[in-house]
């Protein structure tokens, strides 16, 4: 500013200088003048630097992963039109724009992109699954969904094991394909299946089985069979109490208990057939809000009518075949029926087993025949994924869980929620040696949400007696796509935005040390016209 004024008051005591001169003709003084008026301007728009924004054609390079195979670099390039392809190794800075091409990048790589705008195109190598997703934490026996996405050349088969066995499969086509498996959650504490294509393990998922709070469970039957009989034994066998009511003749009744406890609880869920549907019993436990499970059942379309007017559910089932019993899987046999969609109505395990929760209870029906053949057989873990998943239907609505979705990693913030009903409010968890702070979730007043960050990488305790697999091998394609992909994402909501700045033109400095030349020059030679 001070610059400013000083030129101007130099240009104001030449102007007066050269109008209060007697001797210059009227035409020497407005030359005289205008190249001083000229000089002035030069030198102050020198001073200001004057820039406006112009556009020019961007530099763009794709930046490839190093697991990216040559004919997939060419064919982007030929498809985005990007003549110059670095890796992390070769890349150099100028660059307005940068595509990245796979997910293999080291860090400082990523971090010196702050500056550009960035594309990201993905490399999904065939046969690998990405994208995959699931439940990190759960109960024993609540059906798992895996979700993700794989390319593959041409058919395979994609299967979800358990050691030796297969838990759930699919077939995939050749080309993207989006996937969905489930399965019941069949074990206690840490977890671990196997993803395979094609008969090769591509992926090892973790979870943890949140074991079932001991339950009180009470079969009430007209007659004793191998049916009742081995369930009663097993959930015996799982901590469970016991009663086994059964009818032998009129007023005489056997009443068999496993793991008896002292203070006679209620039951929590009530085994019977249909011709105990109208039992007092039967209605005051669906009532109270407690679960009722139908099984043995003979004519699926009399006995689900009569079990929806007891208990005020409402079953429709379609006959699926003429023949007596269908194939269920495994061996097991079920009646030819197929339980018609409810809004209200769950399936369980696979298996025609569908519970209903009524206004005020959950009522199940099995249409299955038999199980025990399953247990005689020595299939213990098809006998227990059944029914275990049965169990987590009916299981009475949990006040304090933890829920949370798969993969975690190593130092990478994920959101987790709580159900909490205790008296007072919930404003931290524990979570090994940290602690997490939390907040009330809206409309939900017993729902609590944070963001937990796992501090290393293997199983974490993230609340009392619940763990959650972390992972941290930054080899690993899933931790080095999520990099990228948390990293685009920051990038695009940054506050530096540098590629969306117009870019601004300034007079060179060659143009300026001219015009100034040329000025002088003509402030020099007008006095010599003359």
């Amino acid at each position: 500013m001070l610059l400013t004024i000083s030129l101007a008051l130099l240009l104001l005591l030449q102007i007066t200088l050269l109008v209060r001169n007697k001797t210059l003709p009227t035409g020497r003084k407005w030359l005289r003048s205008g190249l001083n008026v000229l000089l002035w301007l030069v030198v102050m728009a020198y001073v200001w630097q004057p820039a406006w924004p112009v556009s020019h054609p961007a530099k763009h390079a794709l930046l490839v992963g190093d697991e990216v195979p040559g004919a997939v670099v060419s064919q982007v390039k030929d498809s985005l039109g990007i003549q110059a392809d670095f890796t992390a190794r070769t890349f150099k800075a100028g660059y307005d724009s940068v595509t990245l091409l796979g997910q293999d990048f080291p860090t400082e790589t990523l971090t010196g992109l702050s500056n550009v705008t960035l594309r990201w195109v993905p490399y999904n190598a065939p046969g690998k699954p990405f994208d995959v997703r699931w439940k990190a934490v759960l109960r024993e026996g609540e059906l798992q969904r895996l979700t993700g996405r794989v390319v593959v050349p041409e058919k395979q088969g994609l299967a979800v094991r358990f050691g030796n066995r297969t838990i759930d499969s699919l077939l995939l086509q050749a080309g993207e394909n989006a996937f969905a498996l489930q399965f019941p959650a069949f074990a206690r504490g840490r977890t671990a299946v196997e993803l395979a294509v094609n008969g090769t393990v591509v992926d090892t998922i973790r979870f943890f089985g949140r074991p079932l709070k001991p339950l009180t469970v009470q079969f009430l039957l007209n007659n004793p069979d191998f049916e009742s009989k081995t369930l009663a034994d097993w959930l015996g066998r799982h901590g469970h109490t016991v009663q086994l009511i059964t009818t032998l003749s009129k007023n005489i009744s056997r009443d068999l208990r496993i793991n008896p406890n002292e203070t006679n609880a209620t039951p929590d869920i009530l085994i019977t057939d249909p011709a105990n549907a109208t039992n007092s019993a039967i209605r005051k436990a669906v009532a109270d809000g407690r679960a009722v499970l139908f099984i043995n059942l003979t004519n699926a379309e009399a006995d689900c009518r009569t079990i929806g007017r007891a208990t005020g559910s409402r079953w429709t089932v379609r006959r699926i075949s003429t023949e007596p019993a269908i194939p269920a899987g495994n061996g097991l046999t079920a009646l030819p029926y197929r339980f018609a969609d409810a809004p209200n109505q769950f399936m369980s395990s696979g298996y025609p087993v569908a519970v209903q929760q009524t206004p005020t209870g959950r009522v199940g029906i099995s249409l299955v025949n038999e199980t025990y053949p399953l247990a005689l057989s020595g299939d213990s873990l098809t006998y227990a994924s059944i029914w275990t998943a049965v169990l987590a239907r009916l299981y009475p609505n949990e006040t304090n869980a933890l829920f949370a979705n798969a993969p975690f990693y190593n130092r990478m913030a994920q959101p987790i929620r709580l159900t909490y009903a205790g008296k007072t409010s919930l404003t931290t968890l524990r979570t090994g040696p940290d602690t997490l702070a939390l907040n009330p979730v809206p409309l939900n007043e017993i729902t609590f949400a944070g963001t937990y960050l796992p501090g290393k990488a293997g199983w974490q305790t993230v609340a009392d007696s619940v763990e959650a697999f972390s992972n941290g091998r930054l080899t690993d394609p899933a931790f080095q796509r999520e990099t990228v992909r948390r990293f685009v994402h920051a990038h695009a909501h940054s506050n530096s935005k540098a590629s969306q700045k117009p870019v601004a033109q300034t007079v060179p400095n060659w143009l300026w040390l001219t015009l100034l030349l040329i000025v002088f020059s003509a402030l020099w030679i007008e006095p010599k016209l003359g």
